[in-house]
Order: structure tokens, then sequence, then C-alpha cells
């Protein structure tokens, strides 16, 4: 165990009170916990117009931000799909994303945006499996899912794609990560209880705002 997945898990203490036991609650349908997450969905995106103009590259962590967990934590290897479609672990429990997220990545496929997705877990192997088990692995042109900085995983979008920062746009769940991308030039975007259509339209929104 390296000392990030260490330090990880002595934050699962802390966590229970918080994001991935009120994420546990949410999928128990907890009334209190159900009425705080509606509050940031935005809605259905069939409807909604995409602004302009439109970010080049779109990129979203994964942990606790397409889904409520650390996959180097809080779920044990290997995944797989039951015959009745879900993707569970060794442990039967059950991997999904925020409730948005399917229909996010669905609407933003159709619509034509490139997507990426970057993390720095310990198990980027595991977050590929899952990811690929999800279906969701189809959305992302670029994957950067290893250990290191973020800006080190954006030089490799921009040298893959050819895409500059500045019509980049990034969704994380970590201010740390947020400073960082931002002081290079990439608009990001803090995600504080998992990516729901509202942060997105808000996100594009921004984007379009501060490009034109």
């Amino acid at each position: 165990m390296t000392l990030t997945s260490f330090y990880r898990g002595l934050a699962v203490v802390v966590s229970v009170g918080t994001c991935f036991a009120a994420e546990l609650y949410c999928h128990k349908e907890d009334a209190s916990c159900q009425s705080k997450r509606e509050e940031n969905r935005g809605g259905p995106m069939d409807s909604y117009p995409p602004p302009t103009p439109r970010p080049e590259l779109v990129v979203f962590e994964v942990d606790f931000t397409l889904w409520p967990f650390w996959v180097d934590t809080h779920v044990s290897p290997p995944f797989k799909k039951t015959s009745a479609g879900r993707v569970v672990d060794r442990h039967d429990y059950v991997l999904q994303g925020y409730e948005d997220v399917p229909e996010i990545l669905d609407w933003m496929s159709r619509q034509g945006y490139t997507m990426a997705v970057a993390s720095r877990t310990d198990a980027p192997k595991d977050m590929r499996a899952a990811l690929k088990l999800l279906d969701w692995d189809k959305y992302f042109t670029y994957k950067e899912i290893y250990p290191g900085s973020k800006t080190h995983h954006f030089q490799r979008f921009h040298e893959q794609s050819g895409v500059p920062y500045s019509k980049m746009i990034f969704f994380d769940d970590e201010e740390r990560n947020i400073y960082d991308l931002n002081r290079i030039g990439v608009l990001s975007i803090l995600v504080s209880r998992g990516l729901t259509t509202q942060v997105l339209k808000n996100g594009l929104e921004q984007f379009a705002r501060e490009r034109k």
C-alpha cells in the first residue's frame, strides 16, 4: 500500500459521516440526503442548448466526481458484471455513478464533445476495469489514470490532442487540483457532491462567458 492509499484509508473515518456515507444513504433514498442532492440537479439535458463557444476538451476526475468512492480504497477488486447488469466488487458492493452521470455522458457524446478522464489513483488498472464494465470507457477519447500531478495529466492531454489549456474545462472534487489547473489556464470547476446536470450546465455557461 502506498502512502497515499494509507492516508486515504485514514480519511475514510472522516468521510463515513460525510461524502461516502451520504451517498450510501442516498442509495437507500434517505429523505434528507436526497433533498440535498436535488438542490444541485438541473433537470434533463435533452432540452438544453449547448452554450457557445464550446470547450474543445472536457475533462473529468473520476473518484467522487463521476462515482461516490475512491476506487483504490473503498471497493475491492476484482469487479464483475452480474446477469442483472449490475457492476459489483468481490463483496457484492454495487459500483455505480452519481445519478446524473450516465445521462450527462450520453448527452455530451451525442452533442459531439470530446471528453477525457484524469485521475491520480493508486489503482489505475482497477479504475480502467470499472470504467469499462460500466460502459463509460467508450465516451473518453483520452485517459490519464496514474499517480502524479494533475498538471502532468493535462500536459499529456495537450500533447495528445493539440488543444490549448484555454480551450479545456475540468470538473474535479479537490480544491488543490482546481487551483493548480486554473493557474495554468484550464477553467476548472469544483464539484462538491458529485457531478450533476446543474454543475455541468453552470460550467459550460461559465466557459462560454469567459472565452468569448
